[in-house]
């Protein structure tokens, strides 16, 4: 039983692969469970298989015969078990036959799924990859000086429109507006001396500065109320801001002074 399973045998009795073929068929023909295998019945037509048999070859009839010699044994052992088989409980005649069923089984079905790979990759057909003989050569161009000098001359010119002429003439490009915190609170301060208010409009309107003077200039005014210096006052919400001198003879302060505190 040990040569069927591991001989790359190819040649088949009635259409059958060995003794353990004849005896799977056996098993699905009957539809019975394959770890519960009637043994008196699958031998009776094991054997009934072998004396149909005709023109048999004696290796392969050999391994055939072998095989009914085990199931034959099998089926006495169950019908007539020995006493130290008594003593031991559990034990299966059936079971190496069993495993080595189930083992075969899984190559069958396994073979069966190369089977159809290989009907579906027979409609392929491949192509060798070709060395390709190919060797570059630069091309030498034959150019007299006077070719040369008329291309280099070219290149000048194509290159020379690519500059731009009024670079040198750009002594800025861009410059960002810094304006000083402090400077706009003395801004502030100055239209304060001889005045109890001032509108916010009246000293930084975009009218007359720039969006960063007018910023720095509602700092500077938050920054003075922060220090008490002046109160300001909104009626309504996007109304102009009225920035009041606070009553504080300290008020009228040098510009230096302003710069300390802050």
């Amino acid at each position: 039983m040990e040569s069927v399973l591991s001989k790359a045998c190819t040649i088949k009795i009635q259409n059958f692969e060995g003794p353990f073929d004849l005896l799977f068929h056996l098993i699905e023909k009957n539809q019975v469970n394959i770890y519960d295998i009637p043994i008196n019945e699958i031998t009776d037509q094991y054997m009934e298989y072998l004396f149909a048999m005709q023109e048999l070859d004696l290796e392969i009839a050999s391994e055939f015969l072998v095989m009914a010699a085990t199931l034959l044994h099998i089926k006495s052992r169950m019908l007539l078990p020995d006493k130290k088989e008594k003593q031991e409980e559990g034990i299966d005649p059936r079971e190496e036959l069993i495993l080595k069923l189930v083992e075969y089984k899984k190559y069958k079905e396994f073979s069966g799924v190369l089977k159809e790979r290989e009907k579906e990759w027979e409609k392929v057909f491949y192509k060798l990859p070709e060395i390709i003989d190919f060797k570059w050569e630069e091309p030498i161009l034959d150019l007299s000086a006077e070719e040369l000098k008329n291309t280099y001359v070219g290149i000048l010119k194509r290159n020379e429109k690519k500059i731009n002429r009024n670079t040198g003439k750009m002594t800025t490009i861009i410059q960002h507006e810094k304006v000083s915190l402090k400077s706009k609170m003395r801004e502030v301060v100055r239209n304060l001396l001889n005045k109890a208010f001032v509108r916010f409009s009246d000293i930084f309107s975009l009218k007359h500065k720039s969006r960063t003077e007018v910023i720095t200039g509602f700092m500077a005014i938050l920054e003075l109320s922060k220090m008490k210096k002046v109160s300001l006052e909104q009626k309504h919400q996007f109304d102009d801001i009225i920035v009041h001198k606070t009553h504080d003879d300290s008020f009228d302060i040098e510009e230096d002074k302003i710069a300390a505190e802050n």
